[in-house]
Parts: structure tokens; C-alpha cells; sequence
């Protein structure tokens, strides 16, 4: 898996993947990110498997922090989206950890993540 371009806008950081199995990445970068407006950032030619990773909102160690869905069209399939867990070391869920902390940090405190937590990722450790 590879990314190929990471977009970020005030609520998220949407990273195109390719070579694995979802072709899009969004990740939340604050609490008050909406799940709702996701669609005003996709274009409306994309169709492909997307995940959310709403960890800025829901916790690092909840099972409602990855959502996954198709898109089609630019716009979500209708009951097409499900809960995923993926373990601590799992590729996509350090990814998600990376990608937030580097392209931006201060979402850290933008969060509902324990301080510990926020330091934990900042040095480098997946949550």
C-alpha cells in the first residue's frame, strides 16, 4: 500500500492510496469533524472503498473509530458502511497514526485524546 496524495482541508486529511484494498483515507483532525460533509471533499467522479479514521472524535481505543464504505460517484453508497477494527499494528491504523501526527499535530489537541495519549502518538507509538 502506498500513498499518493494527502489533501488537507480544515476538518480532514484525505490521503489517496493505492495497492491495497481502500482507495481512500480520511482521517479526522478534530472532534468537531462531520462525518456528513466527508462528501464536499471527494470529487464527483471517484468511486472506490474508502476508510474513516474518526479518532479525534470517538478515541483511540473505541470500536467505532474506523468506518469503511464504498463510494461511488463521489458519494457514499447508501448501507454501505460498517465498523471495522483494525489491531494497534495493523498497516492502515499506523498509517492513520503517522499521517495525522506529522501533517498535523496540533489536531492532537483538537481531540478527545488523553494527554498520555497525544505524547504517546507524538513519539511515534500507535495507538
Amino acid at each position: 500500500m502506498h500513498t499518493t496524495k494527502i489533501t488537507l482541508t480544515q476538518d480532514y486529511i484525505i490521503v489517496d492510496l493505492s495497492g491495497g484494498d481502500y482507495d481512500k483515507l480520511v482521517i479526522f483532525r478534530n472532534w468537531e469533524a462531520d462525518f456528513n460533509q466527508i462528501e464536499n471533499h471527494i470529487p464527483e467522479g471517484f468511486n472506490g472503498r474508502i476508510l474513516i479514521d474518526m479518532m479525534t472524535k470517538m478515541g483511540a481505543k473505541n470500536n467505532e473509530r474506523f468506518l469503511t464504505g464504498f463510494v461511488v460517484k463521489g458519494k457514499f453508497e447508501t448501507g454501505a458502511m460498517a465498523y471495522v477494527i483494525l489491531n494497534r499494528q495493523e498497516e492502515l491504523r499506523v498509517l492513520s497514526n503517522r499521517i495525522l501526527t506529522q501533517q498535523s499535530p496540533d489536531s492532537l489537541e483538537a481531540s478527545v485524546l488523553t494527554l498520555t495519549q497525544q505524547k504517546m502518538l507524538l513519539k511515534g507509538l500507535s495507538i
